[in-house]
């Protein structure tokens, strides 16, 4: 089975080349002014503002395409429709920026928005040499699942940033507030013992995609306007 990575000089782009390529999968990459190799499963890992135009170049309807790159719920449905009803699958990455190759090889799950059983299945089958649970789900929800999560890191973020600003005020260490409550395994440690700004390529981009998209279908995301506001006057 052929692969094609499009947009494999990019931190996701690289990191799933690598993943099937060290897997011993027959694949290629390219970027997305490239020339596409023709393959069965085309892996798109692009900026989200470019995914659309990157598919729709993709004029074969007998391959699969998947949808790497984070973007709003309900982009694969639509581009589905666009497209005459090719098979679409949205496939969100979990990868940390600075080691997103190794974070590739061990993943704590798989989350692959199936555009059908036949290719969840297929998809299923080119990941299962890494032995972490994979999860089936439609497209709409691997969408959001994937701004959730980088929404909710977001905010414990945002969180801590707080409670940092006040133990400065009260001249006490944030950080061990930060380590003795995270004792608890109710409370996540992400975030609390090391009080900084996020930045990055993903959680502000992805912070404003779930407020657009949100207050696009009526929803006011009060909770993650108050994270990015926050995350915005953090001087630490």
């Amino acid at each position: 089975m052929k692969l094609h990575v499009i947009g494999y000089k990019g931190v996701v782009g690289n990191a799933t080349y690598e993943l099937f390529k060290r897997l011993g999968y027959d694949v290629t990459g390219s970027d997305k002014d490239d020339k596409i190799n023709k393959a069965e499963v085309y892996f798109i890992c692009v900026p989200e503002d470019t995914v659309e135009g990157v598919v729709l170049k993709l004029a074969n309807p007998s391959n699969l395409i998947v949808i790497r790159s984070s973007v709003v719920p309900g982009t694969c449905k639509k581009l589905v429709e666009l497209c005459r009803y090719w098979h679409i699958c949205h496939n969100p990455e979990f990868l940390r920026e600075v080691i997103a190759v190794q974070d590739e090889f061990s993943p704590a799950r798989i989350v692959i928005g199936q555009c059908c059983e036949e290719h969840g299945k297929l998809l299923k089958s080119l990941y299962r040499p890494l032995r972490v649970p994979i999860v089936l789900t439609d497209p709409t929800t691997s969408e959001l699942v994937k701004l959730a999560s980088n929404n909710y890191l977001s905010t414990v973020i945002s969180y801590w940033n707080t409670i940092e600003e006040v133990a400065k005020r009260i001249v006490v260490s944030g950080h061990q507030v930060g380590m003795i409550a995270s004792m608890d395994p109710r409370i996540s440690p992400y975030g609390a013992r090391c009080h900084n700004k996020y930045g990055g390529r993903c959680l502000p981009k992805d912070a404003q995609q779930l407020i657009q998209f949100a207050e696009s279908i009526g929803c006011d995301p009060v909770l993650i306007k108050a994270v990015e506001e926050i995350n915005e006057k953090c001087e630490f």
